[in-house]
Formats: C-alpha cells, sequence, structure tokens
C-alpha cells in the first residue's frame, strides 16, 4: 500500500470500531507516550473506548502530561479490541513485557518514525522523514475528522516538541514547524509543556549529571565524545533512569564532537548505549552493527558483559564509521 492508502486504512479501522488497545516502547518518551495520549484521548472524546498500557507506571515529568494518569499497567487479555495499536516502537523486542500484545489475533498497527523499524505489525505507517510519531499521529486524527482539543494538542505538541530537540534538529521540517503551529491554534501551549517535559529539574538530577561530567572522554581526535553513568552513580544521587534522558547531549555539545555516547548501566550486567550524531554519520547504521536501532542522528542498541569489554568493541566500530570504513 501506499502511504496515502495505508493513512486511510488507518481511518478506516478508526471509524469503524470501537474498543482500541494501544501501548508504546519500554523506557517510553515523550513521543511515544505523548502519541499514544492524543490518539487515546481523540478517541475518548469521539465516544469510543481507548486502553493506553504501560509495562510500568510512569514516573515525572511524563506522568505530568495532560491525561496521563488514563494509562495503566494491566488490561483484560481476554476482552476483544477492534484493533492493537503499537507507537513509536521499530521492532517487537523493544516492547519488553508488552509483546504479547503485539502478538495477538486482532489486527495490529504500527505507527512509527523509526528507520529501522522491522514492519512487525499488519499495517505499518513508518515515515523515517518525518519528525516524530507524533506528527503522524496528527495527520491521522486531522484525515478521519477526529476530535482535535487541547489535551491531544498538548500531547501531540510534546512528542513533536521533544523528538525535534525543541525544533533544533535536523529533523525539523517545514511540515513539523506548520503541524506545531496548527496544534498551538487548537490550544497546545509551548511554555506548559516545555515547563513539564524539559525543565522542572530535581536536585538528585543535577547530581547525577554533575557525576556523568565527570566520566567525559574523548577519543579519534576529539570526534567522539563519551560518557557512562553506572548503578552506583543512581544510587548515590538518589536520581532515577528517567532522570538521565538528554544527557547524551553534552559531549554533543562540544566543538568537534561528531558521535555523542551515553552508556547507561542496567539491570542483568547490561549497558544501554545511546547515541547522537551531528552531520555525517549514521548512528542507526552503527547501532544496528550492536542489534539496535533508531534515527539516522538518534539511535541506540543494548550490551551485555563488562563495561571495558563492550566500551572498547563499540569504540572500534566508531572509529570504523567515522572513516568510512564499517566491517
Amino acid at each position: 500500500m501506499t502511504r496515502k492508502e495505508t493513512e486511510s486504512r488507518i481511518v478506516d479501522i478508526l471509524r469503524d470500531g470501537r474498543r482500541f488497545l494501544m501501548t508504546t516502547h519500554v523506557d517510553p518518551d515523550a513521543d511515544g507516550i505523548g502519541s499514544m495520549l492524543g490518539l487515546g484521548v481523540s478517541l475518548s472524546r469521539a465516544g469510543k473506548e481507548a486502553v493506553m498500557v504501560t509495562p510500568e507506571p510512569l514516573e515525572a515529568p511524563l506522568s505530568l502530561l495532560p491525561e496521563a494518569d488514563r494509562i495503566v499497567q494491566t488490561f483484560s487479555a481476554e476482552s476483544h479490541y477492534d484493533a492493537i495499536f503499537v507507537l513509536d516502537c521499530g521492532e517487537l523486542q523493544r516492547m519488553g513485557s508488552l509483546r504479547s500484545v503485539a502478538e495477538r489475533k486482532e489486527t495490529t498497527v504500527c505507527i512509527d518514525h523509526h528507520k529501522t523499524n522491522d514492519f512487525f505489525a499488519d499495517i505499518n505507517l513508518v515515515e523515517p522523514k518525518s519528525s516524530s510519531t507524533g506528527e503522524l499521529v496528527y495527520r491521522i486524527l486531522k484525515r478521519g475528522g477526529f476530535p482535535l482539543e487541547t489535551v491531544t494538542a498538548n500531547n501531540l505538541f510534546a512528542a513533536i516538541q521533544t523528538d525535534t530537540g525543541s525544533f533544533r534538529y535536523q529533523n525539523t521540517s517545514s511540515r513539523a514547524l506548520g503541524i506545531a503551529a496548527e496544534l498551538v491554534a487548537l490550544g497546545a501551549s509551548p511554555w506548559e509543556i516545555s515547563r513539564i517535559v524539559l525543565e522542572g529539574y530535581s536536585v538528585s538530577r543535577l547530581k547525577l549529571l554533575q557525576a556523568a561530567l565527570g566520566t567525559l572522554e574523548f577519543h579519534e581526535d576529539g570526534r567522539i565524545g563519551l560518557m557512562t553513568i553506572t548503578s552506583r552513580m543512581f544510587k548515590e544521587t538518589g536520581a532515577r533512569r528517567i532522570d538521565s534522558e538528554r544527557f547524551v547531549d553534552y559531549p554533543r555539545f562540544v566543538s568537534g564532537v561528531e558521535v555523542s555516547v551515553l552508556i547507561r548501566e542496567v539491570e542483568n550486567k547490561g549497558f544501554k548505549f545511546s547515541l547522537r550524531s551531528n552531520n555525517h554519520v549514521d548512528v542507526a547504521d552503527l547501532a544496528s552493527h550492536f542489534g539496535g536501532g533508531g534515527h539516522a542522528r538518534a539511535a541506540g542498541f543494548e550490551r551485555e558483559g563488562a563495561i571495558d569489554v563492550v566500551k572498547r568493541e563499540f569504540l572500534q566500530e566508531a572509529v570504523r564509521y567515522l572513516n568510512g570504513t564499517p566491517s
């Protein structure tokens, strides 16, 4: 199907159906949650039932998004849904414990903008050139004539704003800016959303940032900037995992850095690598070398093993990508 045919098919499903189940990826961000809330709240306003589920309860700032208390962690597995929507998720394994949701008999719909999406759903609206999943959800709602009021507008604005780095990243297109303007006209408040999602730091977050900056190191003549956050740092500062959101940007701010890396220790002797690039390195391709994925300028993957080993293996491959000779 063409893009327009896919959009029309999704609109038909939403118009004809009454009950929908929807979710996003593990460790969700504002694009995933904002897109889910934007879609779910709009359907609710249209008199339909939208069950929005995540594996774990949301934490601030995502829990502060308008009507985020609608999101639950359990649902009736015996119930029938007219369709299941998976938002901002590029592959089944990124659904974590909710992977079974996408493996049910009902029609599954994936709306996503990750370059490395593996088209796991029955219907896939995947546009890597889109600034965000929120942008795609807005197009669907507008095309279908579904309610677009303040709560939906604020959540979709949050999705677009965060995934474009407050309209600074290379994925900030004229279309994204135009949709953001339409959302403001519909009642979205850039100031309010910025205060919720991008500001309001806790002391523990700043202490974690201080500790992370102390690990800052540079490689390959300053073209790779890397920071590491250990489980001990989280414990000593009292910070939460979500408090390290956007820390990966700090090495990227340094002049001469092309690839910015944040390594975070996770459970089961594993490490999560978050990658960003400034100009030419496709970090989605780099991440895919280690079983991950994402976007050309923002991607990630997870690895198990000793930190020295996994970091050395990553740096060896990153240098190859910098020099245009990936293995």
